[in-house]
């Protein structure tokens, strides 16, 4: 079995190195895979050298002229990557911001089956953030049609506004696409598609094993868990919970997040005998997090979320007055009345 995660920027290094700690702890004699680019070069080596069992790639796609490209980068690393894979070979393709909790193998228990994809009921019905496959002429019909339609919506501004209405149980272009081309259905679990020239067979599995998405209570059950969405400003930019994740049921996977992340940056430190920071890699873990006191936890989190809705107060108020300069500037001047009367006068 092997996993491939692609990434980039410097945004989400914390996450890769968590996301790798968590296959190296569920999986020790699985291959990884990593497709990189616009890493910057001390995390990424920190990070190369604690996980020597890795495959690296540098991937050089011109994201800086192309928006497109950005948008659709999973899907073109994640087909590049594909082709890369000998036959037979059993791949599990995760978002970075993913963690792996227990062995995926029985899932491939199937061997017709080529590629397994999660479904939710209600919202956006399919989430792209974790696939599994086995490499064979299908399978990569299957990748190359994902990344053309993905593309294809990218390029129709109609297509890219339903792939991103709430309303529409999409979410994002590659879900649209994948939902589209297997005719998704709700409570159809087994497809076939012929692609290209190839007969593809599909299989369904319900995000709470496969891919959690939601916030709320862990299980054994639950195999893979997915820290997407309104997670990121909660573990990247040290906000407070929401109103979509709520600490009364964001609790247990948030603190499994963390401790996930502690230890992959202490064994990090320890193999190379560094003194990295979890905000070295982007990753905030608020002081209250750390308060053993249940008394003094509930204090220092109330100065916490203080404090938070005075920072984004403040924000807010710099951004207001940043565009009300911007307006001043573009305006036409305005002349002053003793101005324009010494104007007048001159003129007479």
């Amino acid at each position: 079995m092997k996993f491939v995660v692609a990434t980039y920027g410097r945004k989400h290094a914390g996450m890769l190195l968590a996301h790798l700690h968590s296959i190296r702890s569920s999986h020790p004699q699985a291959g990884v895979e990593v497709y990189h680019q616009d890493i910057p070069s001390d995390l990424l080596e920190a990070i190369m050298k604690a996980h020597p069992e890795v495959k690296w790639t540098a991937t050089q796609f011109d994201f800086a002229s192309d928006k497109i490209l950005r948008i659709s980068s999973k899907t073109l690393a994640w087909d590049y990557a594909m082709h890369q894979q000998p036959q037979g070979e059993t791949v599990c393709l995760l978002d970075v911001d993913t963690l792996v909790r227990k062995d995926l193998q029985p899932f491939f228990s199937e061997p017709d089956c080529d590629v397994i994809f999660t479904y939710k009921s209600g919202g956006f019905v399919l989430n792209t953030g974790v696939l599994l496959c086995r490499i064979n002429p299908r399978t990569l019909a299957f990748f190359e049609a994902w990344r053309k339609e993905t593309i294809a919506i990218l390029h129709d501004p109609e297509r890219f506004r339903q792939a991103n209405d709430p309303k529409l149980p999409y979410g994002a272009a590659d879900q649209m696409a994948l939902n589209q081309m297997i005719g998704y259905k709700e409570g159809e679990t087994q497809y076939e598609r012929r692609l290209a020239d190839q007969l593809v067979k599909l299989r369904a599995e319900p995000c709470e094993v496969l891919n959690e998405t939601r916030s709320c209570p862990l299980s054994e059950t639950k195999h893979i868990l997915h820290y997407k969405g309104g997670w990121q400003p909660i573990l990247l930019d040290g906000h407070r919970f929401s109103h979509h994740r709520p600490k009364a049921v964001s609790w247990e996977m948030y603190l499994f997040y963390l401790d996930t992340f502690r230890a992959s940056l202490r064994r990090l430190n320890g193999e190379l005998k560094t003194d990295w920071q979890a905000r070295d890699f982007h990753i905030q873990i608020p002081a209250y997090v750390e308060e053993r006191n249940p008394v003094r936890q509930r204090i220092s989190y109330f100065l916490f979320v203080l404090s938070d809705y005075m920072r984004e107060a403040f924000e807010r108020g710099c951004g207001r007055i940043r565009m009300l300069s911007q307006k001043l500037r573009h305006s036409p001047t305005i002349p002053s009345p003793a101005s324009a009367a010494a104007s007048t006068s001159a003129s007479r």
